[in-house]
């Protein structure tokens, strides 16, 4: 029986790597040897620190008036049924009545106003050995502008025998003078934490 002769080895191919021009070329990172022998690559244009973060929410666009991303979210939060078109004519009246009532920018007075809301400790229901305890916790930045905006519309909605969007521009002068429904029950969560500070070694 005769066997087929032997495969002859296959030869690699040399693939001849074209030279790039020096002034199209990557300048090369620069090399920072640290005191624990680790290295550090230096990158040029690359912005240093974190990225910054959204608190408004993920997919939130501008409001087509004044270009906020804050503004979207507190419509998106007043909107009742899906009737945007009616949040927005709500929010925008109010807005109209705080310039009238106070001649200024408006938007500054709605940040501001939701700035004053925002709390910075809440207390938690925490079961430890059979017991509930009320134990204090600090508040993060998305939370706080959530619980600031619930109140917000709470009070809003709270308040009796006028427009919503006249009601909605009271509220928000009460916030930015840090006053009203909504700075009180800022005050009350603070207030309980701070009466519950013993337990806030559960957290």
């Amino acid at each position: 029986m005769a066997f087929p002769p032997p495969k002859k080895p296959r030869e690699e191919a040399v693939i001849e790597h074209e030279e790039i021009p020096a002034d199209l070329a990557a300048p090369a990172a620069e090399v920072q040897v640290n005191e624990d022998g680790s290295i550090t690559l230096a990158e040029s244009g690359v912005p240093k620190g974190p990225a910054p973060q959204r608190w408004t929410g993920i997919g939130v666009k501008p409001d087509g008036r004044y270009g906020s991303l804050l503004v979207s979210k507190f419509i998106n939060c007043l909107m009742y049924d899906g009737k945007k078109s009616v949040a927005e004519g709500i929010f925008y009246g109010a807005m109209k009545q705080i310039a009238d009532k106070l001649k200024v920018d408006p938007l500054p007075v709605f940040e501001q106003g939701i700035e004053n809301a925002k709390p910075m400790v809440e207390v938690r229901s925490k079961r430890i050995g059979g017991a509930n305890y009320q134990v204090p916790v600090e508040v993060n930045r998305k939370r706080q502008q959530t619980l600031a905006v619930r109140w917000i519309l709470e009070a809003v909605r709270g308040r009796k025998g006028r427009p919503i969007a006249e009601k909605l521009a009271q509220e928000l002068i009460d916030c930015y003078n840090k006053t009203g429904t909504t700075i009180q029950k800022r005050e009350n969560t603070h207030r309980m934490a701070e009466a519950n500070k013993a337990f806030s070694h559960f957290a």
